[in-house]
Parts: C-alpha cells; sequence; structure tokens
C-alpha cells in the first residue's frame, strides 16, 4: 500500500514539472515570436487609411483611422498618427493645400509625429482588430484638434497664420441667410456663423422674412435677380452671402427612435449672383431628444465642407480686386450718359462688366483693386466722372452702391 503511495506522489512530481517546463517552453517561444519594435514616435504613420467622421466643432474633427503595428500599443500610435496624417494632407479640406506647403512640413514632420497627442483631444473605443500580413490592424475614432495643428503649423512658417492671411486678402464679409426662421434653420445658420467666425470671418446672421428696402428691391430687379436673399445680402451690403435650411429625419430601430440631421449651405458672390460653392452636412445618427444638437452637429459639418471652397475661390477672386455691384440712375434731363459711365468705371476699375441697363439706369459689376467699400468708390466716381450731371449718392453698403447721376440730389429714384 505505501508503495502504491509513493509511485502516485513521483508520478504528480513529474508531471507538475512536465507542466512547468512546458509552460516555460510556451512562454519563451511567445517572447522569440514577437517582433521586436521597428518604429519610432517621431516616424511617420505606416497606414494612410482614414476617414472624415463629422466636424465635432469649429476647431475639432472626429476622424476614423486603421493603425498598424507589431502590437497592439504599436497599432494605437500608428492610428493616432494616421488621424493627424488625414487632417494634414488626406482630406478634401486638408490643411496643407499645396506642394511648397508639404515640402515645407517634411523638415517638422517628425516632431508632429511625436507630439501626436496633443493633437487628440479624444480617442475613441476599439472598432476592429485583426491581424494583416503579420501585424496588429485597429480601427479607432479620433478627434483631432485642428486649431492646435493650424496654430504649430503657423508658428514654424508651413502655413500663413489665419489672421495675417485675413489682412492680406481682406477676408470677406459674410451674411448666413436662413430660409425658414421658424424651423431648425435658424439654428443651422447660427452654429454655421460661429464656425465662420471662429476662423476670422465677419459674420451678419439673417433670415429670409425679414423686409428689404423698396430701393433694394428695384435694383435687384433691373438685372432680373428678385430673389429675397440675393436682396437681403446687397442691402447689408456682404461680399458673400450663403443661403441655409436644415431638415431632421427620424426613424425607429429595434424599438429606439433615432434621429439624423442634414444642413444644406449654398454660397454665392454677392456681387454677381454666382455660386461659388454647395455642400451638405450630416450629424450621426443617434437617439437623442430634440433635434438641435444633431442640427449643430449637421452645421458644423457643412461649414467645414464650404469653407475649403469658398476661401480657395476667394484668393482667386482677390487677385481681379474687390467686387462691387453698382447701379447708376440718371437724370433723364441731363440725356445719354451711357458712354461717359462706361469710360468713368473704366478709369477707376480694373474689370468692368455691364449687367443690365434701361433708358436711365444701369447694373455694373466692377473688380477695383484701390476702394476697401463702396463709400471708398463713391468717391472714386465723384473725383473722375466727366459728363453732364453730378454723381449723388444714394445708398451704400459694403459691396453695394448706388448712385444718381443729375443736377440735383432732391430729384426722385426710379430705377428701372
Amino acid at each position: 500500500m505505501n508503495l502504491t503511495i509513493a509511485i502516485e506522489r513521483e508520478k504528480q512530481k513529474m508531471n507538475t514539472k512536465f507542466l512547468a517546463i512546458l509552460f516555460l517552453a510556451a512562454l519563451l517561444s511567445a517572447c522569440a515570436s514577437t517582433p521586436e519594435s521597428t518604429t519610432r514616435p517621431s516616424d511617420p504613420p505606416l497606414s494612410r487609411q482614414a476617414t472624415l467622421v463629422e466636424s465635432y466643432s469649429a476647431n475639432e474633427v472626429m476622424i476614423r483611422a486603421v493603425g498598424l503595428g507589431n502590437s497592439m500599443a504599436e497599432a494605437r500610435d500608428d492610428a493616432r498618427k494616421a488621424a493627424i496624417w488625414f487632417a494634414l494632407m488626406g482630406g478634401t479640406n486638408s490643411l496643407l493645400t499645396n506642394a511648397e506647403q508639404r515640402e515645407a512640413f517634411r523638415d517638422h514632420e517628425a516632431e508632429f509625429w511625436a507630439n501626436a497627442m496633443r493633437y487628440i483631444s479624444h480617442e475613441g473605443d476599439l472598432l476592429s482588430r485583426r491581424q494583416e500580413a503579420g501585424q496588429d490592424r485597429i480601427e479607432r475614432a479620433f478627434r483631432v484638434n485642428i486649431a492646435n495643428l493650424k496654430a504649430d503649423l503657423a508658428a514654424r512658417n508651413i502655413i500663413s497664420d489665419s489672421r495675417e492671411l485675413a489682412e492680406a486678402i481682406a477676408n470677406p464679409v459674410i451674411s448666413v441667410i436662413a430660409r425658414n426662421p421658424e424651423g431648425n434653420d435658424r439654428h443651422a445658420a447660427s452654429v454655421f456663423s460661429e464656425y465662420l467666425q471662429d476662423r476670422g470671418f465677419e459674420v451678419v446672421v439673417l433670415d429670409a422674412t425679414q423686409r428689404v428696402d423698396e430701393i433694394v428691391q428695384q435694383a435687384a430687379a433691373l438685372e432680373g435677380n428678385i430673389d429675397p436673399m440675393y436682396m437681403l445680402a446687397l442691402q447689408t451690403g456682404s461680399d458673400i452671402y450663403i443661403s441655409i435650411d436644415s431638415e431632421v429625419a427620424e426613424r425607429r430601430v429595434a424599438g429606439n427612435r433615432v434621429a439624423q440631421s442634414t444642413v444644406n449651405a449654398t454660397a454665392y458672390y454677392t456681387a454677381t449672383g454666382s455660386q461659388l460653392g454647395a455642400s451638405s452636412g450630416y450629424s450621426a445618427e443617434r437617439a437623442i431628444a430634440g433635434g438641435a444638437a444633431l442640427t449643430g452637429e449637421a452645421a458644423n459639418d457643412a461649414a467645414d465642407k464650404v469653407l475649403g471652397q469658398l476661401t480657395r475661390s476667394w484668393q482667386r477672386e482677390v487677385q481681379r480686386g474687390k467686387a462691387f455691384k453698382v447701379v447708376v440712375n440718371a437724370s433723364p434731363e441731363i440725356g445719354d450718359i451711357s458712354r461717359n459711365l462706361h469710360q468713368l468705371f473704366n478709369d477707376v476699375c480694373n474689370r468692368v462688366r455691364r449687367n443690365a441697363a434701361g433708358s436711365t439706369s444701369f447694373d455694373y459689376t466692377l473688380n477695383c483693386d484701390g476702394p476697401r467699400d463702396a463709400m471708398d468708390l463713391l468717391i472714386l466716381l465723384e473725383d473722375n466722372y466727366i459728363g453732364p450731371g453730378q454723381v449723388f449718392r444714394v445708398l451704400d453698403s459694403g459691396a453695394f452702391l448706388i448712385i444718381r447721376i443729375g443736377d440735383s440730389d432732391t430729384d426722385s429714384i426710379i430705377i428701372e
């Protein structure tokens, strides 16, 4: 009996030793099979896979990014860098917009990659994980702080500071007009305008039901454009106006009410009425009480998309000179002044386009290098006019000027 017990105990000892040896061998094998890290914090991302989820606020965007690495930690760091790479040069509204800026970035990129967490304000949960070509591949959503990125790029002279750029090219005055002030449009317009104001633009928020002066209605009708939003933009003197409308769509998923907001924005040059950009912004679809928060998300997304179009178009436009819409009413008593008027505009401005003309009324679009606003232009016209009568101011507002040419400024104004 004692012999049997001794044999059993000896077997147990041998089994324990055997299991310990197996565990140690497995541990050593695992350590040997784990590749050593070959990346440094200052290296660029291995992955270039990322997509924009939404514009979270005026200063932040949500980006879904893929990360690759020999471990989960490496893949996570790589995903962070991929999100930043997308903000810098991967999206349609990337911060580095030309080859010169990207070349300048190369001299500093190691610093940006090494300090990736400075630009990550929030990190979402792991969305997916799998092995790909012997590496860990993960997906995460990151909230990237665009404001910090811009500030550091400008500090290193990679891009121009937004305020310096605004002074250099005279940022446009923008009217943001809500189509329906009774619905979510007004809230969308307010959020949209906040986004633009944070980027140095002067913005006026209006709604399409506001009253338009009769003289402005006559001036707009001369060219045939009776859109109330266009007339409002003329009245406020803005360089650009943006019409805003929104909707919130709801549905039920697994018994829960979910909603998504869409905000549509279309931008126009006030002086010409021509469209310069348009886009739609979307919120995430989620269960939420009320649509205001969703509308705000969608408005930020729309503003982010339109801003890139607007900025590029405006920079091209200012090379031609500031655009003005000028409407002239001539007193019948002074006769035909069409030639005098056309010569006057060509003398003071570098581009002149006659849009429409009636018996005593004329509609022009002028591009001028010198004048900053309609009052400056009025002074130039008064000083350079050669012909019968005098130049009198009827209305000046930003980029919109109405003048009368006659013997007296007390004559009635009829634009036709």
